[in-house]
């Protein structure tokens, strides 16, 4: 198995566990995600790769990590 297929595997896993606890389909947690980050990038700079939303029944986490100054 290659290193990229376990990451595609691992994101899919992590997407239904989501989906689960907030209690609404996989494919909607992943549009909410993308919304929220269209939301952010609008307002700075973000790459897709250093930002991380967090979706709970009760929370919402943005975190952002960004370069060090």
């Amino acid at each position: 198995m290659s290193v990229q297929s376990v990451q595609i595997a691992r994101e899919r896993l992590k997407n239904l566990l989501v989906s689960d606890r907030v209690q609404c389909t996989p494919d909607a947690v992943e549009r909410l995600t993308k919304e929220l980050y269209q939301t952010v990038s609008k307002y700075m700079e973000v790459e897709p790769g250093k930002i991380e939303i967090q979706i709970t029944r009760t929370d919402i986490h943005i975190k952002y990590m960004g370069e060090n100054h």
